[in-house]
């Protein structure tokens, strides 16, 4: 399992500043000696602050295709994914944050994105 913040707002999948965007996410990723082999479970959490025009489906492409060679080697591995806009100002209750996550929360001010790529459960569930 792999997991990072990016700081900073989300691109689109449409937008001209989409290479930039993605070129933050290579450079937020850990370095892997090994790169995951799928089925994999994307989740993306998109914290802003006060508003933002962002739809929770359109963020995910051009991070997913970020990815790419430097956490996987294809997106056609990621079969299950999470995307979630939370803004901070009034937050849901996190429970049971990882580590990761804490921390941003409690350093980082303004937008940013949680991201998390791990083995995906083999389970299908309607709950």
């Amino acid at each position: 399992m792999i997991e990072f913040v990016v700081e900073g707002t989300p691109r689109n999948h449409r937008a001209d500043s989409r290479p930039q965007w993605q070129a933050r996410v290579r450079n937020a990723a850990p370095a892997q000696t090994a790169l995951l082999a799928g089925p994999l479970r994307l989740r993306i959490d998109f914290f802003f602050e006060g508003a933002t025009d962002l739809d929770a489906d359109n963020i995910i492409k051009p991070i997913q295709d970020a990815l790419q060679h430097v956490v996987y080697d294809d997106d056609e591995s990621v079969v299950d994914v999470c995307s979630r806009k939370l803004d901070r100002l009034s937050p849901p209750p996190v429970i049971d944050a990882p580590a990761t996550l804490e921390t941003a929360l409690n350093s980082t001010t303004g937008d940013f994105v949680y991201i998390r790529v791990g083995a995906a459960h083999p389970e299908v569930t309607f709950s």
